[in-house]
């Protein structure tokens, strides 16, 4: 297992259910009450976002990381509103049951789009005005976005919801990013652009992740110089569930640099700030900063699609993306699902061109490969154990397969490689034994419900 080497990007749950669906739910275990409760609304969370990829294409995004043992706390960046809570004290425990309801929550969504654009259309106007103040007009600039930003997630659960698109804007965002972009010098170094992208931002502690190439699910040597400069500028805390303020970043290639933009999400989802810094070409000119392997992420990621009501998460008690590890630190890998079933989980490992399957207990033969998780441990995170990061270094793709009935006949075959101490699965490339993982998976019968996570991971030296 010390080759499971590490840099955690991303996780994508990719599930769906009927888009007519109006009331979803999430559940969840902690110790506080409290706990329950945020724990509650990130699987509600998923459930939405599960919901609205099935619906139309829209921004997806993840929660921060739980802890299977520990005090757990998670953000999502979807806007949760008119939100219903039961929470149950079960002893040593608490249990909490969230419900969103279409018919109560469209309402409070339209008029907190009403408001954003209200707002967006006086920030816009104001600055206007301040075409002769750089200074003034760059501030302005920075709350219309993060305004747009606002606008444009309650916009997207209003329509999962069944609302209509109303009370549009004249704003575009990516006009307001070209004129943030206008009044700031490109930065001639890292350094310099993290200086912009901290500017001003409000005074929290923060968990940083790094930031990602637009249209890639890994990150590159850009992304961990970003995230290293930005945290030397900040008060932050590198355990995710001390950052009460999580700050999430991309970046864009662009003909004449790099444009980086960081936003600051707040412990209830919300865009609470917006930042956008532009990298010189000559800044960037000796940086690995071109993302790799877009088109095996799109394999991995855009996979399987199956029905809401059964779900799985794969998540570290490092968080789910963004996130960078380096040679000697550790982390330890969780997985959760929402009911009784089966999972195992396929290791793609993209720099050597491998696969191989993860032993998950200590049983004989096959069945190592398989976890079960019975009803009292659903919609808990169960730990697959601690891993080091060691040399050599790369990219990882976990993919975890899950279903309600066995899946011992449909474990993709696999060798034991004495060399590497693992059981590589038999394919001539990570991209063929994604595809032959996927074709293992049980037929869509009456009563079998199956369900897929993946999780990016790669590791660089110090």
């Amino acid at each position: 297992m010390n080759r499971f080497w590490f840099f955690i990007m991303a996780l994508l749950l990719l599930v769906a259910t009927s888009a007519q669906a109006v009331t979803l739910t999430g559940e969840a275990y902690a110790l506080t009450r409290e706990d329950a409760r945020q724990q509650a609304l990130s699987a509600l969370s998923e459930s939405v976002m599960v919901e609205v990829k099935s619906v139309f294409e829209s921004e997806q995004t993840s929660d921060g990381y739980l802890d299977a043992t520990k005090k757990m706390r998670s953000v999502s960046e979807l806007p949760l509103l008119g939100v219903d809570y039961t929470v149950i004290d079960k002893k040593d425990e608490y249990f909490c049951t969230v419900m969103l309801n279409g018919d109560k929550s469209l309402k409070l969504y339209s008029a907190e789009i009403k408001k954003l654009a209200s707002d967006i259309e006086s920030l816009n106007k104001k600055q206007l005005s301040q075409k002769n103040n750089k200074s003034q007009r760059h501030k302005t600039l920075n709350l219309l976005l993060t305004d747009l930003e606002q606008y444009n997630k309650h916009q997207t659960v209003a329509r999962f919801l069944g609302g209509e698109v109303a009370t549009p804007v004249s704003v575009k965002m990516a006009d307001v990013r070209s004129e943030l972009l206008s009044i700031e010098a490109a930065a001639p170094s890292v350094d310099i652009a993290a200086k912009v992208l901290t500017r001003d931002l409000p005074v929290h502690q923060y968990a940083v992740q790094a930031a990602m190439p637009e249209g890639a699910k890994r990150a590159t040597k850009l992304s961990r110089l970003l995230k290293d400069n930005i945290e030397r500028h900040l008060k932050t805390k590198q355990d995710v569930m001390e950052g009460e303020y999580q700050l999430k970043g991309s970046y864009e290639i662009l003909k004449d640099g790099v444009s980086v933009t960081y936003r600051v999400i707040d412990p209830n989802g919300a865009t609470a700030a917006t930042r956008i810094a532009k990298l010189s070409k000559s800044a960037v000119q000796n940086i690995d900063y071109k993302p790799a392997s877009i088109n095996f992420d799109k394999l991995l990621h855009e996979g399987y699609v199956v029905s809401n009501d059964f779900r799985a998460s794969l998540s570290t008690n490092q968080g789910k993306e963004g996130l960078v590890f380096t040679e000697g630190e550790s982390v330890e890998l969780f997985a959760k699902l929402n009911a009784p079933g089966y999972f195992y989980v396929v290791s793609h490992n993209t720099t050597d061109n491998m696969s191989y399957m993860l032993e998950l207990n200590e049983a004989q033969g096959r069945r190592a490969f398989l976890r079960y998780v019975n009803a009292d441990e659903v919609n808990r995170w169960l730990s697959l154990g601690e891993f080091e990061v060691t040399a050599p270094f790369g990219t990882e793709n976990l993919q975890l397969i899950a279903s309600s009935s066995d899946l011992l006949g449909n474990l993709p075959n696999a060798r034991f490689d004495p060399e590497l101490e693992l059981y590589v699965v038999g394919a001539k490339s990570t991209a063929e034994a994604v595809t032959k993982t996927r074709g293992l998976k049980p037929k869509r019968k009456k009563g079998v419900k199956s369900s897929e996570a993946t999780l990016t991971v790669t590791m660089m030296a110090k």
